[in-house]
């Protein structure tokens, strides 16, 4: 790891006002080898130089290059969180956004508890603003959800009408929304690779923080899957550590419910019958033409109308062409509307 990918790491997370640890800027380092040469592809496929031999760079001198940048004024920290000079604001803004995280956790999990009854649901991930622990008072609560493949309508029917029973959804016409479940990522079992590679995606998805998951495995296929197009952009990829203790608490009555329900169903036929009816119904109402991403499939449906990926990126560019240092290299999105 190079002085470029600590501050491009930095820059990148200054758009999102978000300082970062030592161990934060290493653990979401963006992979140096994209700014190696400034007529390289932006989507090119690039292996970290230290996941060649599998061996990391010193800690060391990891830390000693942090320490010389401080020296050197081109970035400043604060008790262990480092940010671009000029910065230190976001030090306190954080303190206090880490706080409000802590509650909307709390949060998130006594709602989404009675999301393990709902079947044909695999896992739930934390995502957006609350896995990165960086919430304002009025943010809502996204999640990714995992379902069984051949039934995401299905299941994206039942968790919103259970959602909406608890009074916790986020409607689609909701500008502010605080506190309220975001459900707008599904994908299933056998299409966990997401398929829209960018720095965005890749440094959004390393944040991800598994809530409920019906057999962990598949947590560890998600990142397994993930890995290869998301080490283009970051030097690292692994589960994020001690994600247990975020989960919400099990239920093995409502484990069998879920369970019983689904044998019924298949069994029946009536399985079949409601996924078609599912989404023909859904289908009817998804408006695939707005602006951002709106994806409705068998495989995954996605809701980011008017993404803020774009303007996150253009910020990005624009900050690490005022460093100076990265020549042309520059970033692109994961190919927005």
């Amino acid at each position: 790891m190079n002085s470029k990918s600590i501050l491009a790491t930095l820059a990148y997370y200054d758009t999102l006002d978000y300082p970062l640890t030592a161990g934060e800027i290493f653990k979401f380092s963006i992979n140096q080898d994209r700014m190696k040469s400034q007529e390289a592809p932006v989507n090119k496929v690039f292996v970290p130089s230290f996941h060649k031999n599998c061996s990391p760079p010193p800690l060391t001198d990891y830390l000693n290059c942090l320490d010389t940048l401080v020296k050197e004024g081109k970035l400043e920290e604060k008790n262990g969180f480092y940010f671009l000079p000029g910065r230190a604001v976001l030090y306190q803004e954080r303190i206090e956004r880490n706080k409000i995280a802590e509650q909307k956790w709390k949060k998130a999990r006594r709602y989404l508890f009675l999301a393990q009854v709902v079947p044909y649901i695999e896992a739930i991930f934390a995502s957006g603003s609350l896995a990165l622990g960086h919430t304002g008072k009025e943010s809502d609560l996204d999640v990714l959800v995992v379902a069984k493949y051949g039934r995401i309508w299905t299941a994206r029917v039942i968790i919103s009408v259970l959602m909406n029973l608890l009074g916790v959804r986020r409607k689609d016409k909701e500008r502010i929304a605080p506190d309220k479940i975001c459900l707008n990522h599904y994908i299933t079992g056998r299409s966990l690779k997401i398929p829209f590679e960018s720095m965005y995606n890749a440094q959004s998805y390393a944040h991800l923080i598994p809530i409920y998951w019906r057999e962990e495995d598949i947590i560890k296929r998600f990142w397994e899957e993930n890995g290869e197009w998301a080490k283009k952009f970051l030097n690292f990829w692994e589960r994020p550590d001690g994600y247990q203790r975020r989960a919400v608490r099990r239920n093995r009555f409502l484990g069998w419910i879920k369970s019983a329900v689904e044998m019924m169903l298949d069994r029946t036929g009536l399985a079949g019958l409601l996924e078609r009816f599912s989404r023909k119904i859904q289908m009817a109402r998804i408006n695939t033409a707005l602006p951002g991403r709106i994806t409705a499939d068998d495989r995954q449906l996605e809701f980011h109308p008017y993404s803020a990926e774009k303007d996150i990126i253009k910020k990005y560019n624009l900050a690490i062409s005022k460093l100076g240092i990265f020549g042309n290299y520059r970033e692109t999105d994961s190919g927005l509307r």
